[in-house]
């Protein structure tokens, strides 16, 4: 079969995938991206805070986001029941959109800009040789050369594996967590509201349209299991011991389909070899309670788009520009993961959770704006 040849290969079509490959597609670069579902990946965040919409604001797709979406500007945090904090967003506060959503937006803007998305494309082979990615083989046949190539694969990301970067996975094996789509209550509506349990558990409800919620229900692995064995009456009477103003929600999720979530933390040794780059969640993980991991994704899908077009096809030039211009990210990812191992850790404990929450981190993200009050 033929070989393709590309300026950049992007393998995973998700939100950094895409976004990078918009940003490319833009500047003139022939772009292929390489996703081995049949669309564009529907599990993600719903959040986008104010990093995350700076970035989009940069590239003309702010409004454009935020058209369908959400806004919110208050999260109000519970433990055992009681209000213990107010975390308020400024500047037009957060959005709140479906992560499937937000990436067929992107797809759709990569479109008018002549990328190629291949889909159903699995990769049977990475060769890598002389310190670069030579070709990519597909379970197809079809293969693919490219300038440049990007791993935007996911935690088990096989350009990562392909260029043998180590990678350190944590798993929060103390909190496993569910999540349900249910019809909108008015409580939910109302407010963005998370309780925490001194017990273990966590839930956080949300609208995401005017007539849908979504329902995160966090819970020790011992009490997951005994519960959705016994059935939803059974986590309701546990939602009922610390979840006090959302009430109004408990009738929704009796029949509602609980999907069960893994959630890990991923650090890696390096974010990039030769002509190779990981991107989003093959270059890191932290816990959703930051909610910044799609924000400083699209930053770093940003950066990605200077130094590749910088670089104008040198592979000597782009090894050197990601080494001083893209690696330095893995402290503001370091520092990130870090900020979600405390959150995870602590909330259980309210003195503890308040004394690990960061407004800075949390609300401002890198931007490191000043604390709120």
């Amino acid at each position: 079969m033929a070989t393709t040849s590309c300026d950049v290969a992007i393998v995973g079509a998700g939100l950094g995938g895409c976004f990078l490959a918009l940003l490319l597609g833009r500047r003139g670069r022939h772009v292929v991206v390489i996703e081995q579902g049949p669309s564009v990946p529907s599990a993600g965040a719903d959040f986008l805070k104010p990093p995350g919409l700076r970035v989009l604001a940069r590239h003309g797709l702010a409004d454009l986001a935020g058209r369908h979406g959400l806004r919110r500007d208050l999260v109000r945090y519970y433990h055992d029941g009681e209000p213990i904090k107010d975390c308020r967003f400024p500047d037009g506060g957060f959005l709140i959109r479906p992560y499937r959503e937000l990436v067929e937006l992107i797809y759709a803007s990569c479109a008018m800009q002549g990328v190629e998305f291949w889909f159903d494309a699995g990769i049977d082979d990475i060769e890598v040789g002389d310190g670069r990615v030579e070709e990519l083989t597909l379970t197809d046949g079809r293969r693919l050369r490219a300038d440049v190539v990007i791993g935007a694969d996911g935690t088990k990301s096989a350009v990562r594996q392909a260029l043998g970067i180590d990678q350190q996975t944590m798993p929060y094996e103390r909190l496993l967590m569910r999540v349900a789509t249910v019809p909108l209550s008015v409580s939910v509506a109302q407010l963005n509201r998370l309780y925490f349990s001194s017990e273990g558990w966590l839930a956080y409800l949300y609208p995401i349209s005017r007539d849908q919620a979504r329902v995160f229900v966090g819970l020790p692995p011992e009490d997951d299991k005994e519960i959705f064995e016994d059935g939803i009456p059974a986590l309701i009477d546990e939602l009922k011991k610390f979840v006090t103003e959302s009430s109004d929600a408990f009738n929704a999720l009796q029949p509602a389909t609980w999907q069960r979530i893994k959630v890990s933390s991923l650090r890696v040794s390096a974010y990039h070899k030769g002509n190779a780059a990981l991107l989003g969640s093959a270059a890191f993980a932290c816990h959703p309670m930051t909610g910044m991991g799609m924000s400083y994704t699209l930053r770093d899908a940003e950066i990605l788009a200077d130094v590749i077009c910088a670089a104008g096809g040198d592979g000597e030039l782009l090894d050197l520009l990601l080494q001083a211009r893209y690696e330095p990210r893995r402290e503001a990812h370091r520092q990130l993961i870090d900020y979600g191992d405390a959150l995870a850790a602590t909330f259980r404990d309210r003195t503890a959770y308040l004394a690990a929450f960061r407004p800075d981190l949390h609300v401002y993200g890198e931007a490191a704006a000043p604390a709120l009050a």
